[in-house]
């Protein structure tokens, strides 16, 4: 008698779904025989190395069946690694990921009643072989040009960060109901949070960075939970958790990228994500060490502090034709220090003028604009201005700069052109 088997692999939607045929007798001899050389061994996800060694044969023998596009793969592994394995290629494999088909049952496998042993296991794609081909290699010309720009003296914290960014500056955001990839990041230049994700670990791979895809759940501006994924980066013995997605504002301000979740741990993040249990390993990032606001004097502990902060980062941004400074505060009772302080003109007019002295005047102390957040953490953001400038120098496109800001602005000595 057959039975059908299902899993629902995303916590909110029907994201990919595996199911089963269950046969009632079981072959003698259920091992696998396999060379592992003969197998694609090229990036394979982190997760990959915690596996058992019959695990990592078998998931050499899928993941190498798939990426030739073949319709089927005779193996006899026990159902519940056939489910961890699928899982791995359908959410952590940067080469695999991309080519199932979203909502469908895309990995069907036939196995045996008795012993819950697999027989065959049966794909379904979104690309062609040649299309995917092309895809892999697009990505990888891609790739390797973003990593040029790294020399023998370039550490691991300033790759893994130029990644970040450059992930941000040549990516749009964009939802299309489908699987993104590194190659729609890094190649068309617009990928949902998997294809920001992707890319990230796709980079991080060939930079001879360790990092890994997470797969879950964020919290979306309706305050619902939705699928999401970003990555977990190793750096100096230690795992922390990057989202180049949630670090990507939708902005129309030329310095528009965010660190609010860059170098994170599982705890920071975990206040607006939730991780999936795939059954696959995912390093834990227990530290906050490299917090980016941390590692570069951007955190305060008080609010003297954090008005110093800000005073010598206005200062010193200006000095390098920055014209923004983020702070992320300790807690929300300096967070709510500084927020009285910047609606109070003449407070913060203050740490203006003494950034301005500090700068030798290329800031114009007159004003300023700034946004808060306590939504993923306690941080504010000053934007200033410089003598000499117009609205390009500040927007992507000034034409959309509203009739309001653009009188503020011109009050405060910026040009239109």
């Amino acid at each position: 008698m057959k039975k059908l088997l299902s899993f629902v692999l995303c916590l909110l939607t029907a994201f990919a779904v595996i199911s089963g045929t269950v046969f009632e007798n079981s072959p003698a001899d259920i091992s696998i025989v396999s060379e592992a050389a003969k197998y694609n061994k090229t990036m394979l996800p982190y997760c990959y190395r915690k596996l058992t060694d019959e695990e990592k044969l078998a998931y050499l023998k899928l993941r190498t069946a798939f990426i030739d596009h073949k319709d089927s793969v005779n193996i006899q592994i026990p159902v519940e690694s056939a489910d961890k394995l699928s899982y791995i290629m359908m959410y952590a494999d940067v080469l695999t990921t991309f080519n199932f088909p979203v909502g469908d049952n895309v990995v069907e496998y036939q196995y045996y009643a008795d012993t819950r042993v697999t027989s065959k296991i049966m794909f379904k794609y979104v690309y062609s072989k040649e299309e995917y081909d092309l895809i892999i290699s697009e990505a990888d010309k891609a790739a390797k040009q973003v990593i040029s720009a790294f020399s023998d003296d370039t550490g691991d914290y300033e790759k893994i960060k130029y990644i970040h960014d450059y992930i941000i500056e040549n990516t749009a955001y964009v939802n299309n109901g489908g699987n993104s990839s590194a190659y729609d990041s890094l190649v068309k230049g617009e990928a949902k949070c998997d294809g920001y994700a992707h890319a990230f670990d796709y980079l991080c791979a060939k930079a001879g960075i360790r990092s890994a895809t997470v797969s879950g759940s964020s919290v979306n501006r309706s305050g619902e939970m939705e699928y999401h994924a970003w990555n977990k980066v190793y750096y100096n013995k230690k795992w922390y958790n990057v989202d180049a997605t949630w670090d990507d504002p939708e902005s129309d301000l030329i310095e528009n990228i965010s660190y609010k979740y860059f170098m994170v741990s599982d705890k920071v993040i975990g206040e607006t994500h939730a991780q999936s249990d795939y059954k696959f390993y995912v390093p834990k990032a227990v530290s906050n060490d490299a917090d980016y606001y941390k590692m570069h004097g951007l955190y305060a502990k008080t609010f003297n502090e954090a008005k110093n902060i800000f005073a010598d980062g206005i200062a010193e941004a200006a000095k390098d034709g920055r014209h923004s400074v983020t702070v992320k505060f300790a807690d929300k009772s300096v967070y709510d220090q500084m927020t009285a302080c910047l609606r109070d003109d003449s407070e913060f007019f203050g740490v203006m003028d003494r950034a301005g002295q500090k700068s030798g005047g290329r800031i114009l102390t007159g004003g300023y604009l700034y946004e808060g957040d306590t939504v993923q953490m306690y941080t504010y953001t000053v934007y200033f201005f410089s003598p000499g400038t117009c609205l390009s120098d500040y927007y992507k496109d000034p034409k959309k700069v509203g009739s309001d800001m653009k009188s503020f602005l011109n009050d405060l000595g910026v040009k239109n052109a």
